[in-house]
Protein backbone atom coordinates (compact mmCIF):
# COMPACT_ATOMS: atom_id res chain seq x y z
CA UNK A 1 0.00 0.00 0.00
CA UNK A 2 1.48 3.20 -1.10
CA UNK A 3 1.09 6.58 1.09
CA UNK A 4 -1.56 8.12 -0.58
CA UNK A 5 -3.56 4.74 -0.26
CA UNK A 6 -2.80 4.51 3.14
CA UNK A 7 -4.20 8.24 3.95
CA UNK A 8 -6.97 7.89 1.69
CA UNK A 9 -8.43 4.52 3.82
CA UNK A 10 -6.95 5.94 6.78
CA UNK A 11 -9.58 9.28 6.66
CA UNK A 12 -12.17 6.70 5.36
CA UNK A 13 -12.00 4.39 8.17
CA UNK A 14 -11.13 7.12 11.37
CA UNK A 15 -13.97 7.46 14.12
CA UNK A 16 -13.57 11.10 14.36
CA UNK A 17 -13.60 11.48 10.64
CA UNK A 18 -17.07 9.78 10.41
CA UNK A 19 -18.32 11.58 13.06
CA UNK A 20 -17.37 15.29 11.88
CA UNK A 21 -18.72 13.97 8.56
CA UNK A 22 -22.41 13.01 10.31
CA UNK A 23 -22.10 16.27 12.06
CA UNK A 24 -21.97 17.99 8.61
CA UNK A 25 -24.86 16.37 7.53
CA UNK A 26 -26.97 16.55 10.34
CA UNK A 27 -25.73 21.02 10.81
CA UNK A 28 -27.23 21.19 6.91
CA UNK A 29 -30.35 19.29 7.51
CA UNK A 30 -30.83 21.64 10.28
CA UNK A 31 -30.26 24.26 8.22
CA UNK A 32 -32.56 23.04 5.72
CA UNK A 33 -35.58 22.85 7.63
CA UNK A 34 -35.19 26.26 8.56
CA UNK A 35 -35.25 27.47 5.01
CA UNK A 36 -38.98 28.38 4.69
CA UNK A 37 -38.87 29.37 8.13
CA UNK A 38 -40.38 33.13 6.77
CA UNK A 39 -43.48 31.17 4.89
CA UNK A 40 -46.97 30.39 5.63
CA UNK A 41 -47.51 27.80 8.30
CA UNK A 42 -51.49 25.70 7.81
CA UNK A 43 -52.62 23.50 10.67
CA UNK A 44 -55.75 21.26 10.89
CA UNK A 45 -57.09 20.94 14.26
CA UNK A 46 -60.19 18.70 14.75
CA UNK A 47 -62.67 18.49 18.33
CA UNK A 48 -65.36 15.74 19.23
CA UNK A 49 -67.15 15.56 22.48
CA UNK A 50 -70.00 16.69 24.62
CA UNK A 51 -70.81 20.29 25.41
CA UNK A 52 -72.84 22.10 28.04
CA UNK A 53 -73.51 25.70 27.32
CA UNK A 54 -75.73 27.95 29.29
CA UNK A 55 -77.88 31.37 28.03
CA UNK A 56 -79.22 33.86 29.78
CA UNK A 57 -81.21 36.72 28.72
CA UNK A 58 -81.69 39.81 30.91
CA UNK A 59 -85.37 40.48 30.99
CA UNK A 60 -85.59 43.45 34.10
CA UNK A 61 -87.21 45.39 31.63
CA UNK A 62 -90.14 44.02 30.65
CA UNK A 63 -90.30 42.43 33.78
CA UNK A 64 -90.39 45.99 35.43
CA UNK A 65 -92.87 47.00 33.26
CA UNK A 66 -94.95 44.48 33.28
CA UNK A 67 -94.94 42.90 36.47
CA UNK A 68 -97.46 45.72 38.07
CA UNK A 69 -99.89 45.01 35.20
CA UNK A 70 -99.65 41.67 36.07
CA UNK A 71 -100.12 42.11 39.72
CA UNK A 72 -103.25 44.47 38.89
CA UNK A 73 -105.06 41.78 36.79
CA UNK A 74 -104.15 39.32 39.65
CA UNK A 75 -106.57 41.84 41.93
CA UNK A 76 -109.39 42.39 39.28
CA UNK A 77 -110.00 39.19 38.15
CA UNK A 78 -108.61 36.88 41.36
CA UNK A 79 -106.01 34.74 38.56
CA UNK A 80 -102.56 33.66 40.27
CA UNK A 81 -100.06 34.98 37.38
CA UNK A 82 -96.78 34.44 38.82
CA UNK A 83 -94.09 37.57 38.21
CA UNK A 84 -91.59 37.49 35.26
CA UNK A 85 -88.01 37.13 36.44
CA UNK A 86 -85.39 39.36 36.09
CA UNK A 87 -83.69 36.92 34.10
CA UNK A 88 -84.19 34.16 31.86
CA UNK A 89 -81.36 31.08 32.30
CA UNK A 90 -81.69 27.45 30.44
CA UNK A 91 -78.93 25.17 29.96
CA UNK A 92 -78.38 22.79 27.06
CA UNK A 93 -76.08 19.79 26.44
CA UNK A 94 -75.76 18.43 23.22
CA UNK A 95 -72.77 16.49 21.19
CA UNK A 96 -70.53 18.40 18.70
CA UNK A 97 -67.41 17.64 16.34
CA UNK A 98 -65.66 20.27 15.01
CA UNK A 99 -62.53 20.69 11.99
CA UNK A 100 -60.99 23.70 11.44
CA UNK A 101 -58.16 25.07 9.67
CA UNK A 102 -55.88 27.83 10.78
CA UNK A 103 -52.83 29.44 8.93
CA UNK A 104 -50.17 32.15 9.45
CA UNK A 105 -47.38 33.86 7.52
CA UNK A 106 -44.80 35.76 9.15
CA UNK A 107 -45.22 39.03 7.46
CA UNK A 108 -42.18 41.24 9.53
CA UNK A 109 -39.98 39.95 12.29
CA UNK A 110 -37.44 42.75 13.01
CA UNK A 111 -34.94 40.29 11.35
CA UNK A 112 -35.19 37.92 13.80
CA UNK A 113 -35.72 34.92 11.56
CA UNK A 114 -33.32 35.58 9.11
CA UNK A 115 -30.51 35.56 11.97
CA UNK A 116 -31.98 32.22 13.19
CA UNK A 117 -31.50 31.16 9.90
CA UNK A 118 -27.72 33.10 9.40
CA UNK A 119 -26.80 31.21 12.73
CA UNK A 120 -28.05 27.44 11.29
CA UNK A 121 -25.74 28.24 8.23
CA UNK A 122 -22.94 29.52 10.05
CA UNK A 123 -22.93 26.23 11.74
CA UNK A 124 -22.61 23.89 8.48
CA UNK A 125 -19.19 26.08 8.08
CA UNK A 126 -17.69 25.40 11.58
CA UNK A 127 -18.63 21.81 10.79
CA UNK A 128 -17.26 21.62 7.57
CA UNK A 129 -14.17 23.44 9.37
CA UNK A 130 -14.13 20.97 12.74
CA UNK A 131 -14.19 17.96 9.21
CA UNK A 132 -11.08 19.27 7.93
CA UNK A 133 -9.41 19.25 11.50
CA UNK A 134 -10.31 15.83 12.10
CA UNK A 135 -9.53 14.57 8.38
CA UNK A 136 -5.73 16.55 9.29
CA UNK A 137 -5.68 14.81 12.44
CA UNK A 138 -6.11 11.53 10.91
CA UNK A 139 -3.66 11.89 8.31
CA UNK A 140 -1.10 12.94 10.80
CA UNK A 141 -1.68 9.40 12.73
CA UNK A 142 -1.90 7.43 9.12
CA UNK A 143 2.00 9.23 8.11
CA UNK A 144 2.80 8.48 11.67
CA UNK A 145 2.43 4.86 11.56
CA UNK A 146 2.79 4.37 8.04
CA UNK A 147 6.09 5.58 8.56
CA UNK A 148 7.11 4.32 12.03
CA UNK A 149 6.66 0.18 10.34
CA UNK A 150 9.47 1.41 7.90
CA UNK A 151 12.05 2.77 10.47
CA UNK A 152 11.50 -0.21 12.90
CA UNK A 153 11.82 -2.65 9.51
CA UNK A 154 14.43 -0.48 8.62
CA UNK A 155 16.08 -0.87 12.08
CA UNK A 156 15.74 -4.57 11.74
CA UNK A 157 17.66 -4.73 8.56
CA UNK A 158 20.39 -2.98 10.24
CA UNK A 159 20.50 -5.02 13.13
CA UNK A 160 19.93 -8.03 11.23
CA UNK A 161 23.71 -6.97 8.51
CA UNK A 162 24.85 -6.60 12.20
CA UNK A 163 24.41 -9.92 13.29
CA UNK A 164 25.68 -11.79 10.04
CA UNK A 165 28.64 -9.77 9.85
CA UNK A 166 29.38 -9.75 13.66
CA UNK A 167 28.73 -13.83 13.12
CA UNK A 168 31.26 -13.95 10.29
CA UNK A 169 33.63 -12.35 12.25
CA UNK A 170 33.11 -15.37 15.50
CA UNK A 171 33.37 -18.08 12.85
CA UNK A 172 36.55 -16.43 11.66
CA UNK A 173 37.56 -15.94 15.22
CA UNK A 174 36.83 -19.42 15.70
CA UNK A 175 39.31 -20.48 13.36
CA UNK A 176 42.19 -18.15 13.97
CA UNK A 177 41.73 -19.59 17.79
CA UNK A 178 41.41 -23.22 16.44
CA UNK A 179 44.78 -22.29 14.87
CA UNK A 180 46.57 -20.77 17.72
CA UNK A 181 46.49 -17.30 16.47
CA UNK A 182 44.20 -15.39 19.00
CA UNK A 183 43.29 -16.35 22.54
CA UNK A 184 39.76 -18.29 23.76
CA UNK A 185 39.06 -14.97 25.53
CA UNK A 186 38.86 -12.85 22.12
CA UNK A 187 36.96 -16.12 20.79
CA UNK A 188 34.81 -15.26 23.90
CA UNK A 189 34.34 -11.65 23.49
CA UNK A 190 33.14 -12.31 19.53
CA UNK A 191 30.42 -14.70 21.13
CA UNK A 192 29.22 -11.90 23.67
CA UNK A 193 29.23 -9.60 20.76
CA UNK A 194 27.17 -11.86 18.30
CA UNK A 195 24.74 -12.97 21.40
CA UNK A 196 24.54 -8.91 22.48
CA UNK A 197 23.75 -8.37 18.52
CA UNK A 198 20.90 -11.17 18.37
CA UNK A 199 18.99 -9.34 21.29
CA UNK A 200 18.79 -6.21 19.71
CA UNK A 201 18.01 -8.05 16.58
CA UNK A 202 15.08 -9.97 18.79
CA UNK A 203 13.59 -6.58 20.14
CA UNK A 204 14.20 -4.65 16.67
CA UNK A 205 11.75 -7.20 15.47
CA UNK A 206 9.48 -7.04 17.96
CA UNK A 207 9.66 -3.76 17.20
CA UNK A 208 8.19 -4.41 14.09
CA UNK A 209 5.61 -6.57 14.69
CA UNK A 210 4.39 -3.51 17.10
CA UNK A 211 4.51 -0.96 14.46
CA UNK A 212 3.16 -3.69 12.28
CA UNK A 213 -0.61 -3.84 14.33
CA UNK A 214 -0.72 -0.35 14.97
CA UNK A 215 -0.39 0.74 11.45
CA UNK A 216 -3.50 -2.17 10.37
CA UNK A 217 -5.79 -1.42 12.89
CA UNK A 218 -5.38 2.28 12.29
CA UNK A 219 -6.06 1.68 8.85
CA UNK A 220 -8.78 -1.16 9.82
CA UNK A 221 -7.13 -3.41 7.86
CA UNK A 222 -7.67 -7.48 7.90
CA UNK A 223 -4.37 -8.47 7.15
CA UNK A 224 -0.57 -6.47 7.35
CA UNK A 225 0.62 -3.93 4.93
CA UNK A 226 3.27 -3.87 3.17
CA UNK A 227 4.20 0.10 2.80
CA UNK A 228 6.07 0.73 -0.36
CA UNK A 229 6.76 4.49 -0.30
CA UNK A 230 9.88 4.55 1.65
CA UNK A 231 11.43 6.84 3.76
CA UNK A 232 12.58 10.14 2.21
CA UNK A 233 14.34 13.34 2.24
CA UNK A 234 14.82 15.84 -0.42
CA UNK A 235 18.89 17.06 -0.72
CA UNK A 236 17.33 20.78 -1.67
CA UNK A 237 14.92 22.86 -0.08
CA UNK A 238 11.36 22.16 -0.69
CA UNK A 239 10.30 25.76 -0.20
CA UNK A 240 11.21 28.83 1.72
CA UNK A 241 9.95 29.56 5.00
CA UNK A 242 7.88 32.41 4.09
CA UNK A 243 6.01 30.47 1.26
CA UNK A 244 4.88 27.91 3.78
CA UNK A 245 3.46 30.82 6.07
CA UNK A 246 1.71 32.08 3.03
CA UNK A 247 0.32 28.32 2.95
CA UNK A 248 -0.82 28.54 6.26
CA UNK A 249 -2.48 31.92 6.06
CA UNK A 250 -4.85 30.96 3.60
CA UNK A 251 -5.72 27.39 4.05
CA UNK A 252 -5.46 26.80 7.70
CA UNK A 253 -8.66 25.07 9.18
CA UNK A 254 -8.42 27.49 12.10
CA UNK A 255 -9.29 30.30 9.46
CA UNK A 256 -12.74 28.62 8.02
CA UNK A 257 -13.49 27.84 11.82
CA UNK A 258 -13.16 31.50 12.84
CA UNK A 259 -14.83 32.77 10.03
CA UNK A 260 -17.96 30.49 11.34
CA UNK A 261 -17.49 31.53 14.52
CA UNK A 262 -17.64 35.21 12.81
CA UNK A 263 -20.88 34.63 11.39
CA UNK A 264 -22.18 32.75 14.82
CA UNK A 265 -21.68 35.57 16.63
CA UNK A 266 -22.81 38.04 14.22
CA UNK A 267 -25.91 36.76 13.62
CA UNK A 268 -26.45 37.19 17.33
CA UNK A 269 -25.62 40.69 17.69
CA UNK A 270 -28.44 40.79 15.07
CA UNK A 271 -30.58 38.60 16.83
CA UNK A 272 -30.57 40.57 20.45
CA UNK A 273 -30.63 43.95 18.85
CA UNK A 274 -34.11 43.01 17.51
CA UNK A 275 -35.66 41.93 20.83
CA UNK A 276 -37.91 45.24 21.15
CA UNK A 277 -38.85 45.38 16.99
CA UNK A 278 -42.39 44.28 16.43
CA UNK A 279 -43.70 41.31 14.92
CA UNK A 280 -46.60 41.28 12.51
CA UNK A 281 -48.17 38.12 11.35
CA UNK A 282 -50.79 37.16 8.38
CA UNK A 283 -53.44 34.88 10.45
CA UNK A 284 -57.08 33.01 9.24
CA UNK A 285 -58.88 30.31 10.33
CA UNK A 286 -61.72 28.48 9.34
CA UNK A 287 -63.78 26.15 11.26
CA UNK A 288 -66.03 23.39 9.48
CA UNK A 289 -68.33 22.65 12.62
CA UNK A 290 -71.17 19.69 12.77
CA UNK A 291 -73.76 19.34 14.75
CA UNK A 292 -77.31 18.62 15.39
CA UNK A 293 -77.87 22.31 17.44
CA UNK A 294 -78.53 25.26 15.03
CA UNK A 295 -76.88 27.71 17.69
CA UNK A 296 -73.05 25.82 16.30
CA UNK A 297 -72.67 27.22 13.38
CA UNK A 298 -69.20 27.72 10.86
CA UNK A 299 -67.12 30.51 11.30
CA UNK A 300 -64.02 31.67 10.01
CA UNK A 301 -61.43 35.13 10.31
CA UNK A 302 -58.98 36.81 8.31
CA UNK A 303 -56.98 39.65 9.88
CA UNK A 304 -53.66 40.74 11.30
CA UNK A 305 -51.87 39.89 14.58
CA UNK A 306 -49.13 42.71 15.49
CA UNK A 307 -46.71 42.18 18.77
CA UNK A 308 -44.66 44.72 20.31
CA UNK A 309 -42.32 43.15 23.04
CA UNK A 310 -42.54 45.91 26.19
CA UNK A 311 -40.84 44.20 28.85
CA UNK A 312 -40.47 40.88 29.15
CA UNK A 313 -38.25 38.43 31.89
CA UNK A 314 -34.86 38.22 29.85
CA UNK A 315 -32.67 41.82 30.61
CA UNK A 316 -32.31 42.31 26.53
CA UNK A 317 -29.76 44.94 27.10
CA UNK A 318 -27.47 42.49 28.96
CA UNK A 319 -28.06 39.72 26.19
CA UNK A 320 -27.31 42.37 23.69
CA UNK A 321 -23.99 42.96 25.44
CA UNK A 322 -22.71 39.35 25.58
CA UNK A 323 -23.50 38.74 21.92
CA UNK A 324 -21.08 41.78 21.29
CA UNK A 325 -18.26 40.47 23.63
CA UNK A 326 -18.83 36.71 21.87
CA UNK A 327 -18.04 38.51 18.77
CA UNK A 328 -15.09 40.82 20.13
CA UNK A 329 -14.00 37.25 21.69
CA UNK A 330 -13.98 35.86 18.37
CA UNK A 331 -11.92 38.28 17.35
CA UNK A 332 -9.64 38.21 19.67
CA UNK A 333 -9.06 34.69 19.20
CA UNK A 334 -8.47 35.13 15.28
CA UNK A 335 -5.39 37.85 16.71
CA UNK A 336 -4.15 35.33 18.36
CA UNK A 337 -4.49 32.82 15.53
CA UNK A 338 -2.46 35.13 13.36
CA UNK A 339 0.52 34.97 15.91
CA UNK A 340 -0.06 31.11 16.63
CA UNK A 341 0.21 29.53 13.02
CA UNK A 342 3.09 31.26 11.36
CA UNK A 343 5.16 30.34 14.92
CA UNK A 344 3.94 26.57 14.68
CA UNK A 345 4.87 26.71 10.40
CA UNK A 346 8.29 28.44 11.64
CA UNK A 347 9.00 25.68 14.14
CA UNK A 348 7.92 22.54 12.20
CA UNK A 349 9.89 23.68 9.06
CA UNK A 350 13.06 24.67 10.92
CA UNK A 351 12.68 21.35 12.24
CA UNK A 352 12.52 19.72 9.03
CA UNK A 353 15.92 21.95 7.92
CA UNK A 354 17.28 20.48 10.37
CA UNK A 355 16.36 17.06 10.15
CA UNK A 356 17.24 17.31 6.54
CA UNK A 357 20.94 18.86 7.56
CA UNK A 358 21.39 15.75 9.80
CA UNK A 359 20.70 13.48 7.12
CA UNK A 360 23.05 15.02 4.18
CA UNK A 361 25.69 15.53 7.09
CA UNK A 362 25.41 11.43 7.64
CA UNK A 363 27.13 10.53 4.46
CA UNK A 364 30.66 11.56 5.28
CA UNK A 365 30.03 9.36 8.48
CA UNK A 366 29.08 6.55 6.72
CA UNK A 367 31.57 6.63 4.17
CA UNK A 368 34.22 6.44 7.48
CA UNK A 369 32.60 4.08 9.96
CA UNK A 370 32.32 1.78 6.22
CA UNK A 371 35.94 2.35 6.35
CA UNK A 372 36.52 1.36 9.76
CA UNK A 373 35.17 -1.51 9.64
CA UNK A 374 37.28 -2.92 6.08
CA UNK A 375 40.44 -1.58 7.82
CA UNK A 376 39.34 -3.42 10.98
CA UNK A 377 38.57 -6.82 9.85
CA UNK A 378 41.75 -6.58 7.87
CA UNK A 379 43.65 -5.96 10.48
CA UNK A 380 41.84 -8.79 13.03
CA UNK A 381 42.84 -11.58 10.06
CA UNK A 382 46.29 -10.43 10.68
CA UNK A 383 46.68 -9.94 14.08
CA UNK A 384 46.77 -6.46 14.04
CA UNK A 385 43.15 -5.97 16.05
CA UNK A 386 41.05 -7.16 18.63
CA UNK A 387 37.31 -8.66 18.65
CA UNK A 388 36.55 -5.64 20.20
CA UNK A 389 38.15 -3.35 17.50
CA UNK A 390 36.07 -5.38 14.95
CA UNK A 391 32.41 -5.72 17.12
CA UNK A 392 32.85 -1.96 17.95
CA UNK A 393 33.66 -0.90 14.28
CA UNK A 394 30.98 -3.10 13.08
CA UNK A 395 28.07 -2.00 15.88
CA UNK A 396 29.30 1.73 14.98
CA UNK A 397 28.36 1.29 11.59
CA UNK A 398 24.78 0.27 12.37
CA UNK A 399 24.63 2.94 15.15
CA UNK A 400 25.42 5.70 12.41
CA UNK A 401 22.53 3.76 9.72
CA UNK A 402 20.00 3.48 11.85
CA UNK A 403 20.45 7.62 13.17
CA UNK A 404 20.84 8.40 10.04
CA UNK A 405 17.12 6.41 9.13
CA UNK A 406 15.90 8.38 12.23
CA UNK A 407 16.58 11.74 10.77
CA UNK A 408 15.10 10.90 7.73
CA UNK A 409 12.14 9.45 10.02
CA UNK A 410 12.30 12.90 11.52
CA UNK A 411 12.34 15.02 8.32
CA UNK A 412 9.45 13.30 6.71
CA UNK A 413 6.99 13.48 10.03
CA UNK A 414 8.19 17.34 10.48
CA UNK A 415 7.35 18.19 6.64
CA UNK A 416 3.96 16.37 7.39
CA UNK A 417 3.52 18.27 10.35
CA UNK A 418 4.20 21.41 7.98
CA UNK A 419 1.67 20.48 5.82
CA UNK A 420 -0.88 20.08 8.25
CA UNK A 421 -0.50 23.45 9.82
CA UNK A 422 -0.53 24.77 6.76
CA UNK A 423 -4.18 22.77 5.82
CA UNK A 424 -2.23 20.49 2.91
CA UNK A 425 -1.79 17.51 4.40
CA UNK A 426 -2.92 15.37 1.76
CA UNK A 427 0.03 17.25 -0.49
CA UNK A 428 2.80 14.51 1.30
CA UNK A 429 2.56 11.86 -1.47
CA UNK A 430 3.60 14.38 -4.11
CA UNK A 431 6.94 15.38 -2.08
CA UNK A 432 7.69 11.55 -1.45
CA UNK A 433 7.48 10.82 -5.06
CA UNK A 434 9.58 14.22 -5.90
CA UNK A 435 12.76 13.32 -3.06
CA UNK A 436 15.80 12.22 -4.46
CA UNK A 437 16.85 10.17 -1.28
CA UNK A 438 15.04 7.29 -0.53
CA UNK A 439 15.37 4.29 2.21
CA UNK A 440 14.16 0.89 0.49
CA UNK A 441 14.38 -2.01 2.42
CA UNK A 442 15.73 -4.31 -0.85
Amino acid sequence: MDLAQALTRGMDVAGSVRSASLDVQAKGLQAEALSNLNGPAVSLSGFAGRVSTSFNLDISRLSAAANPLIAGLDAAAGLDIPPLPNTLSTTREFNLSSVGVSANWPVYTGGRLEAVRGVAQARIGEAQAELQEAQDKAASTTVQRYFQLQLAQWAAKVRGDAVDGIAEHQRQASRLESAGLISTADRLRADVALDGAKRELSKARSDVEIAGVALRRQLAAETDIRPTTPLFVHSQPVGGLQSFIDLGMAHHPAWRKLASKRDQADQAVKLSGSEFSPMVFGVGNYNFNKGDDKLVQPNWYVGVFVSIPLFGHVDHGKSALAAKLDRQRVDETAEQAKRDIPTLIESQWRAMENARAQVLSMDSTLKLARESLRLQTVAFSQQQATTLDVTDARLSLAKNETERAQAAYEYVMSLSRLLEACGQPERLPEYARSADITFTLE
